[in-house]
């Protein structure tokens, strides 16, 4: 699949609007160069220069779809623990655009997916520290799956991650995939009911979107992650199994060492180190979160075909390890 389809349409703005946002951070700086950088899924961000060199993102928030209070919050969080970029302003007063908007450091480097297809893949090391870095993230415990408000603490409850499976295939979402691809996940997890339920026996702090273009490598090779905009109370394999999920231009180079390193870094770091089938159980819980992308009567060209062909192959991949799984 690509991270590449927006959500929410980009938002446009003049520099003198730009500016005008600008000043009410730092009145003196002077704007040289605005650049819209248009990957993403919600927010629209735009890269600035000043005139002393010093260069910013102005992360401007969609107004039917506004988390950027939780995600200001979440980057103070996440400042704590890992490396994380430095939120300088934030207003949402709506009082000079009608957005909320905040201005952060700009992080020199490329997105991971990226650096692996310029790279022709990506070092070990790399991948410990994002694994590392993940699991001091997910050391704080909540009770339950649910949204969080913006002191992070739990704002309303979710449907359990054992049932979402069957709403989800059997509202919109299923409408989308192949009747057959739906029969097959009914059918597996009528089997194996206990996989699911071990993939929601502990909720941790959820970046929510751990996705290849959420995390930037810099030129020294430290990942850094960004947009937490939809973190949430979830279990440690919602963020696992869309990290792993299939990535076409790089899957090439996401092999048994990749894996391992992300396994041992993640363990490093982590409360309680993943199970032994921890790979499976992140691919199993990521047929639900790409369910949720679907789970609407409109969805973007291609998409009901790419999650389709990405259930399969998680499917697959299941119908080999669940019997050991259950064993161990």
């Amino acid at each position: 699949m690509k991270d590449s389809a927006r959500l929410f349409d980009f938002q446009a703005v003049n520099e003198d609007m730009v500016r005008r946002l600008f000043s009410a951070f730092d009145p003196k700086a002077s704007i040289t160069q605005v650049s819209p950088l248009t990957k993403g899924m919600s927010t629209s961000n735009y890269a600035l220069r000043t005139d002393s060199g010093s260069r910013y993102v102005l992360r401007i928030y969609p107004a039917n779809n506004d988390h950027s209070g939780i995600e200001a919050a979440a980057y103070q969080y996440a400042k704590t623990k890992i490396r994380t970029p430095e939120i300088f302003f934030f207003d949402d007063s709506k009082q000079i655009i009608s957005f909320s908007y905040l201005i952060m450091v700009f992080i020199e480097g490329s997105t991971l997916g990226d650096f692996i297809a310029e790279n022709e893949g990506c070092p070990d090391h790399v991948v410990h520290r994002i694994g590392s870095s993940l699991a001091l993230l997910h050391q704080t415990k909540y009770s339950h799956m649910a949204l969080l408000d913006e002191h992070l603490q739990i704002a309303g409850q979710l449907e359990s991650f054992a049932s979402q499976y069957y709403t989800l295939l059997n509202g919109l979402a299923g409408t989308h995939i192949q009747p057959s691809t739906k029969e097959k996940c009914m059918q597996f997890l009528a089997d194996h009911a206990e996989l699911v339920e071990r993939i929601a026996d502990k909720h941790v702090f959820s970046h929510g979107d751990f996705i290849f273009s959420n995390i930037m490598v810099t030129p020294s090779l430290e990942p850094c992650f960004i947009d937490y905009e939809y973190c949430f109370a979830a279990p440690v394999f919602y963020d696992i199994g869309k990290f792993f999920r299939t990535r076409t231009q790089v899957e090439r180079y996401i092999g048994a060492d990749t894996i391992a390193a992300f396994e041992e870094g993640y363990n490093r770091n982590a409360r309680e180190p993943l199970p032994g089938e921890w790979y499976a159980l992140s691919k199993l819980a990521d047929i639900s979160t790409m369910l949720h992308l679907i789970n609407k009567s409109q969805i973007p060209d291609g998409w009901g075909s790419a999650i389709n062909g990405e259930i399969e192959k998680n499917l697959k991949l299941l119908a080999g390890e669940a019997e050991p799984l259950l064993d161990k």
